[in-house]
């Protein structure tokens, strides 16, 4: 594969894999390291991609994988915590000072729950409904089937759902 190619097919998907590594491991520094180690190893092995039906995904998955490491090391410490609320576009002219303020602390609150949750719920989420990433997508990179993935999901909703009514006084209708 040519340097072309691989710029083609491997740059477009970078964006993501740092907003993915950067919610996983809650820093700037370390996403942007893990990213950089990603795109190394599958420049290295860029003659495997083209053998890959999802460059995309098989790219978040070494990326899962080197954050999961990341955890695991006895040097990596959280520096911060919480969702970057300039990402969530929060700062529109026409929301008052007031309602961004409660946004803001809503985001804090839903991030901390989040961080909570066993390590594949919390994955299981961030590729969902922050990546936007579709079931398939998911699957692959956390190599389940679409069931199971869609039982987790809802049961990490659920959590979430039971900890914001406990402490928060937060109510959902299923309705």
């Amino acid at each position: 594969m040519e340097i072309n190619e691989f710029t083609a097919k491997v740059m477009p998907v970078k964006d993501r894999l740092f907003r993915f590594a950067k919610r996983m491991l809650n820093n700037h520094d370390e996403a942007e390291d893990v990213v950089q180690d990603v795109m190394m190893k599958l420049w290295i092995n860029r003659e495997s991609l083209e053998k890959k039906q999802s460059v995309e995904a098989f790219a978040m998955a070494m990326t899962k994988n080197l954050c999961i490491d990341r955890f695991r090391s006895k040097h990596f410490q959280t520096v911060h915590s919480g969702l970057d609320i300039e990402e969530l576009n929060l700062m529109e002219r026409d929301i008052s000072p007031l309602r961004k303020a409660e946004l803001a602390d809503a985001v804090e609150i839903v991030g901390k729950v989040v961080e909570q949750l066993p390590e594949n719920l919390k994955m299981i989420v961030q590729l969902r409904d922050i990546e936007g990433l579709s079931y398939q997508e998911i699957a692959e990179i956390m190599d389940m089937n679409i069931n199971t993935l869609k039982v987790n999901l809802s049961r990490a909703r659920k959590k979430i759902r039971e900890f914001l009514n406990n402490n928060y006084n937060y109510y959902y209708n299923e309705a």
